[in-house]
C-alpha cells in the first residue's frame, strides 16, 4: 500500500497542507489570516476527508440486493407466449464497493433463451456478474410457456368518452378507421378474444366535427400482436336549434273505403333539428304523425295517440307533438 495511489495522494497533501500552515517570521499565513482563509482551509480538510473516506471505503466488501433486467430472445416465429417471464431478477451479490457501485449504474441484461424452454437463472446471472459473488437468484428458474401461435381479425371497440357543448349534438354514431384489427398470439388466448379496445379517452365541450387518432390499449401485456397501433375515431359534431311544423294525421293501413277524421285534424310538432337542415325539416313531406288501424279498431276510449314519423336523411331529435291525443270518427259512404 505504500507505493500505492493512496501513499501518492497523501504525500501531495502533506506538502500542500505544509506549505499552508508554514510559520516562519512573517509567513503570508501569519500576514493574511482572514476569516476567508479559514474557510478555505476548512473547506480543503472537509473535502480531503470525504475522499479519503470514499476511496477507502470503496476497497471494502459488502453484501448488496439488486434488480437486474431481463431481455427474452429466440421465440420460435410458430410459436407464442402464454404468459410472460419476470421482466427483473433480484440477485444478493457480494463484492467490492466500487464492483456494486458499477453494478448499479450499469445493471447487466439478463438474456432468457426461448429454445431452451427451462432456463437456470443462477447460470445466466453468474455469466454476467464474473466480479462479485453470487449469493442468491430469485427466481431461480424460469419455465416458458409456449404454444401454438394463430391469427384473427377482431374488431375495434372504441373507449372515448365524448361530451359536447350546450346546444351542440352528435349526428349519427361515431366511425373508427380501421375498424378492425389483425392479431397473432397464443390459441388459448386468441380463442376468447372478442375485441381490441382503444385507450380511455375524454373529449369535453366537443362543437364541431371530430377526426382524432386514438391508440389502441393493450390489455394483453404483450402477450398478443396486433398489426395497427391506432385508429381514427370520427363523428360529426353540428349545431342543433329548435323548429316546430304543423303537420297531419294519417292513419296506416286503413281498408279501402274506410276514411276516419281526427279532432283536431293535425297537430304541431315541435323537435331539434341541425342548423344546416332547418329548412329541409320545415319542407319534408315524409314528416307526419299516424295511427295504426288496428290501434283506432280496438280503442275504447274514443282517444287515439299518434306515433311520429320522421323524414328519411334528417338528423330530427326531441319531437313532442300538441296535443298529444286525438278524437275521431268513422266518416260514413256517401249515398248513391
Amino acid at each position: 500500500m505504500a507505493d500505492g495511489p493512496f501513499h501518492t495522494f497523501s504525500s501531495a497533501l502533506s506538502r500542500r497542507m505544509r506549505f499552508i500552515f508554514a510559520d516562519s517570521g512573517e509567513s503570508r499565513f501569519g500576514r493574511d489570516r482572514t476569516p476567508r482563509r479559514k474557510g478555505l482551509v476548512i473547506t480543503l480538510c472537509v473535502l480531503t476527508s470525504a475522499v479519503l473516506w470514499f476511496m477507502f471505503s470503496m476497497q471494502e466488501t459488502y453484501t448488496q440486493f439488486f434488480e437486474f433486467p431481463t431481455l427474452l430472445q429466440n421465440v420460435p416465429p410458430e410459436q407464442a407466449l402464454t404468459e410472460l417471464p419476470p421482466s427483473t431478477v433480484r440477485v444478493q451479490v457480494e463484492g467490492q464497493g466500487v464492483q456494486l457501485l458499477r453494478l448499479y449504474y450499469k445493471p447487466p441484461v439478463i438474456t432468457l433463451d426461448a429454445a431452451n424452454g427451462t432456463i437456470d437463472l443462477t447460470v445466466a446471472v453468474a455469466k454476467v456478474t464474473p466480479s462479485v459473488r453470487m449469493e442468491s437468484v430469485m427466481p431461480t428458474q424460469v419455465i416458458l410457456a409456449l404454444e401454438p401461435r394463430i391469427m384473427r381479425r377482431i374488431p375495434i371497440r372504441s373507449r372515448v368518452v365524448l361530451s359536447t357543448e350546450s346546444g351542440y349534438h352528435k349526428l349519427g354514431v361515431h366511425v373508427l378507421f380501421p375498424d378492425s384489427v389483425t392479431v397473432s398470439g397464443g390459441a388459448s388466448i386468441l380463442e376468447n378474444l372478442d375485441y381490441w379496445p382503444t385507450q380511455n379517452r375524454l373529449l369535453e365541450n366537443v362543437r364541431s366535427p371530430i377526426r382524432v387518432v386514438v391508440p389502441l390499449s393493450d390489455t394483453l401485456a404483450r402477450l398478443v400482436d396486433a398489426d395497427v397501433g391506432s385508429t381514427e375515431y370520427q363523428v360529426d359534431v353540428q349545431l342543433f336549434t329548435e323548429a316546430s311544423r304543423q303537420v297531419e294525421i294519417r292513419v296506416e293501413d286503413a281498408p279501402s273505403g274506410r276514411e276516419i277524421t281526427f279532432v283536431p285534424a293535425s297537430t304541431l310538432i315541435t323537435f331539434q333539428v341541425p342548423l344546416k337542415q332547418y329548412s329541409r325539416a320545415l319542407e319534408a313531406t315524409d314528416f307526419y304523425v299516424s295511427v295504426p288501424f288496428e290501434e283506432i279498431r280496438a280503442d275504447t276510449t274514443g282517444m287515439v295517440y299518434p306515433h311520429v314519423h320522421l323524414p328519411e336523411g334528417l338528423a330530427i331529435r326531441e319531437s313532442r307533438i300538441s296535443p298529444d291525443a286525438f278524437g275521431y270518427f268513422f266518416n260514413l259512404p256517401e249515398r248513391q
